[in-house]
């Protein structure tokens, strides 16, 4: 049976709350005030807690504050007892997170019945949320399915297109090629949803995904850039924007349903914050033109290299992820990536975009799906 806290000063209703939930089949803990009632909450992650609104060092109401803010405990359900019946104190109560209020004195029957209607309420919550992520997990297979679908064709334009010219001029450590970026706030999302002592196993958790369906969509190259994970998709002899353009839109698609995927998996684990205002804020910029790709290197220290990227095409990346962050766009790119493929894509709100200190601009379009999705 469900784990119920008890957290009340009053000796003598202490126990009585807690036969009457012994007597309908709970197993029962009980705290005598809310401090240590919280520290009982964190040790046993009780499924439900009844608690005293009045009582000394911390109140009910701080309780229920403390409680919602713990991660781990926040989807604990809360009834606050009082013998207060102004309707002030209830509002302030369920405005502190509280899901129900009684009034003391109360019938055995009523907490009885409060705590079954509380507990069905969570069950059938967490049971819908795992079938929403059943569903989703579902279509990402499908998605994956298509992928799979395409791999030898990404893995030949990948075999042929994918290395950069080294010999061209290898003893600079510059190499210098026309391409398709794709930037996504990868790593700013890593910061803002993940708290600091899950961070590096969900960075790894996430980059993994994030690598895994870039490479499959043919994605020559993988680089951290600040606050954004760049994928480089070269362009074809002669400069095919359509292709390697079409080819970073439908992988940017995939990108963010895998990515989404995997943070709501770490929400089901208590990895990671829910962000229930903005569930889909990674944001994915899309641009063409020249790519730079510097290589240094350390033969002191065992010929470890660095490669950082710069070039036209990472500035304006840059400067549209900014532009679409603040605009709420989710997935954008400029008018070359969708020249010869705009009947391939579903678009959205359109706007100039300023790339430069010298206020150079370029017509960014907001993508919304695939035109066969």
């Amino acid at each position: 049976m469900p784990m119920i806290l008890v957290i009340e000063d009053d000796p003598t209703q202490r126990p009585l709350t807690s036969s009457v939930l012994r007597s309908a089949g709970y197993e029962v803990a009980e705290a005598e005030d809310g401090a240590s009632g919280l520290e009982m909450a964190r040790a046993l992650n009780p499924a439900l807690v009844v608690c005293d609104v009045v009582m000394p060092r911390m109140n009910g109401y701080q309780f229920v504050a403390a409680l919602k803010q713990d991660v781990a405990l926040s989807g604990v359900a809360v009834i606050l007892l009082t013998a207060m019946t102004e309707r002030s104190h209830m509002r302030t109560g369920m405005t502190a997170g509280a899901d129900d209020y009684l009034s003391k004195p109360f019938r055995g029957a009523e907490l009885r019945q409060s705590v079954a209607t509380l507990l069905a309420k969570r069950a059938a919550q967490s049971e819908q949320y795992v079938r929403g992520f059943e569903q989703q997990m579902n279509e990402a297979l499908e998605e994956q399915k298509k992928m799979l679908s395409l791999r030898y064709e990404k893995r030949l334009l990948q075999e042929l297109n994918g290395r950069w010219d080294t010999e061209a001029d290898a003893h600079s450590g510059t190499q210098d090629r026309q391409a398709t970026v794709l930037a996504a706030n990868l790593f700013s999302l890593i910061r803002q949803r993940i708290p600091v002592q899950q961070r590096a196993v969900a960075t790894r958790r996430v980059y993994q995904a994030a690598s895994d369906a870039l490479y499959m969509f043919g994605a020559s190259l993988l680089l951290p850039s600040g606050d954004d994970l760049l994928a480089v998709f070269p362009a074809a002899p002669g400069s095919d924007v359509p292709r390697s353009g079409l080819i970073a839109v439908r992988a940017a698609f995939a990108l963010q349903k895998i990515v989404n995927t995997v943070f709501q998996a770490m929400v089901l684990e208590a990895m990671c914050l829910p962000d229930e205002a903005d569930p889909a804020s990674l944001c994915i910029a899309l641009c063409h033109g020249q790519i730079s790709l510097v290589r240094f290197s350390d033969p002191l220290h065992g010929g470890e290299s660095l490669t950082l990227a710069c070039g036209e095409a990472v500035d304006a990346c840059r400067a549209l992820g900014e532009h679409a962050r603040a605009a709420g766009w989710q997935v954008c790119c400029v008018e070359a990536v969708l020249a010869g493929i705009a009947r391939s894509v579903r678009t959205g709100a359109a706007a100039v975009v300023s790339i430069n200190a010298q206020g150079q601009g370029v017509l960014a379009q907001e993508l919304h799906a695939l035109a066969d999705a």
